[in-house]
């Protein structure tokens, strides 16, 4: 495999890290005599999504959401290598 790919991948995997780890401190809400917060989450095994969360029930529907997208985008990435070597060897 090509270890310029696999280090360009892990960059990309590192930066959105810290993109995230920034956006969290930028986001993160002002102290004041009453605060509320909900949770929320989901998991991805396989292609499953199993959504999660405590709190005002408007966030389930986006969590859903984002769950599907991200569930279709994993079945992409498992069956597009097998489609792709499938017409290489054709070729």
């Amino acid at each position: 495999m090509n270890m310029r790919l696999i280090l360009t991948g892990l960059g990309l995997v590192f930066i959105g890290a810290i993109i995230l780890a920034f956006s969290e401190v930028l986001s993160s809400p002002q102290v004041s005599g009453t605060t509320s917060s909900n949770v929320g989450g989901f998991i991805l095994i396989g292609p499953i999504p199993i959504v999660f969360g405590s709190g005002n029930q408007a966030l389930f529907p986006q969590l859903m959401t984002f769950g599907i997208i991200l569930t279709i985008i994993a079945i992409l990435f498992y069956v597009l290598p097998f489609i792709l070597l499938r017409k290489n060897q054709r070729n």
